[in-house]
């Protein structure tokens, strides 16, 4: 059975670049979550140390659970997601906002390829859907999106002690310093 789905604006309690554009404007055309498979309700992204990654999408709305790991030697977290709560579009806008996308190899401090920008796409709607993206979020970059853009391997979780350290450590220095002014940024809610 097809679903059809309706549009209804977002409001974005960033207070960066994006406010400033309707989240359907970013998004060009509706988009149908409910209408994916269940695999496609699994995102990954690679965006720096995947402490800040995750806590970014652990406060996420529709987010339903967050793995740090490794995928193809890069730090990446595994996003799960409620279709009927949230879109991987917005999960990608969230994603290049969250970080800086320009940077090779890096994130800040974090130097070094397993810190790259890097979204793996689980199938042809993600990779489509990326790719669509990509060009409307460059508009606010003056350097080029270097994100890599490559298909899901395999992913492999990262010990115990890495998964919801924001959560676990919340008076780590990292924490204080680098992930809690990142979620103030985004406007999400402290660990």
């Amino acid at each position: 059975m097809r679903k059809v789905c309706g549009s209804s604006s977002v409001k974005c309690k960033s207070k960066s670049f994006f406010p400033f554009l309707p989240l359907t404007l970013l998004l060009g055309m509706a988009f149908c979550p409910q209408a994916q498979s269940d695999q496609a309700n699994v995102a990954y992204f690679a965006g720096g140390c995947f402490w800040c990654t995750e806590a970014v999408f652990e406060e996420a709305s529709g987010v339903t659970s967050v793995v740090s790991g490794y995928m193809q030697g890069a730090e990446t977290v595994q996003v799960s997601f409620d279709a009927a709560k949230t879109s991987y579009d917005k999960l990608l806008i969230l994603f290049w906002e969250a970080h800086d996308p320009t940077q090779v190899d890096r994130q800040g401090a974090d130097i070094g390829k397993q810190y790259r920008s890097a979204i793996f796409y689980m199938n042809d709607q993600q990779r489509d859907a990326t790719q669509r993206l990509k060009p409307q979020v460059q508009k606010f970059y003056s350097k080029p999106i270097v994100t890599e853009i490559t298909r899901a391997g395999s992913f492999r979780p990262a010990p115990e002690n890495h998964q919801n350290f924001c959560r676990k450590n919340p008076g780590n220095s990292y924490v204080r310093e680098v992930i809690e002014p990142k979620l103030k940024k985004l406007g999400l809610k402290k660990p």
